[in-house]
């Protein structure tokens, strides 16, 4: 991994298609299979912005459903992959899922009618906003003895987390944290923002993620984050939270 981490010093903080190496990997950009992308124009779109902005590698991560057909998001994935390597030889699309937790998770992962991250142990799971800290705590022990490793989608939205040292309690337990990219913009009375950017700072975040929608609603925008990420820890902070974590993922190793 170390190796890695060298080769990324190349990384240029000039022109936008000068950067390289970004890994996204909490993308709805699978066209007309979830609420994401609506059409393979904007998908393209949306492949197009993210390259511009240095991103090399997406995971493309459709929400769940007991109803979804997995042969057939698997072809998209397969046909947006493409798409990719189209703009570019580096450019490539893996593919997972968004998982609202429920209680037989293990055993649908096991089975394979649940995706984790790019066919790692990794799963992105995310909860309601009300949930409370038992039912997410109770989630990733349940996770972690069943082998897999939970990384819990945009953590800026439960307000349980926001209680003192709960975010450090999580993490503990063995729960790997995402926030959404766009959650540290915001000036300094926005409370929310300032708490985001606080837990980045505190070395609670390992993730940091679009969750792209479209090129209008939640578009792939890390320009913001990655400036932040520069100016408050150089280039370390950046990769660390935007490439060289992601590795990890894609190398199926234990951060």
């Amino acid at each position: 991994m170390e190796n890695r981490e060298t080769d990324s010093e190349s990384v240029n903080f000039g022109e936008g298609s000068r950067r390289k190496g970004w890994i996204d990997i909490h993308a709805h950009i699978l066209p007309g299979v979830d609420d994401g992308a609506e059409d393979w124009k904007t998908a393209v779109r949306m492949l197009e912005m993210s390259y511009e902005q240095g991103v090399r590698c997406i995971i493309a991560t459709p929400h769940y459903s007991s109803r979804q057909k997995l042969e057939r998001i698997r072809e998209v994935h397969r046909q947006l992959d493409e798409a990719a390597r189209e703009i570019s030889g580096d450019f490539h699309i893996k593919l997972g899922q968004e998982i609202m937790y429920f209680e037989g998770l293990p055993s649908c992962l096991e089975a394979g009618e649940a995706l984790t991250l790019a066919g790692s142990r990794y799963v992105l799971v995310e909860f309601r906003p009300d949930d409370n800290y038992g039912k997410i705590s109770r989630a990733v022990h349940q996770l972690v003895q069943s082998s897999y490793f939970p990384v819990i989608a945009h953590a800026e939205r439960y307000r349980c987390l926001r209680d003192p040292e709960k975010m450090a309690e999580m993490v503990k337990d063995g729960a790997y944290i995402q926030m959404n990219a766009g959650s540290l913009e915001g000036g300094l009375l926005d409370r929310k923002a300032s708490w985001c950017r606080k837990e980045v700072l505190k070395g609670q975040v390992h993730f940091l993620a679009t969750d792209m929608h479209g090129t209008g609603r939640r578009p792939p925008n890390l320009e913001h984050a990655v400036s932040w990420a520069v100016k408050q820890g150089g280039l370390r902070l950046a990769r660390r939270l935007m490439s060289h974590n992601q590795m990890h993922i894609l190398e199926d190793t234990v951060l």
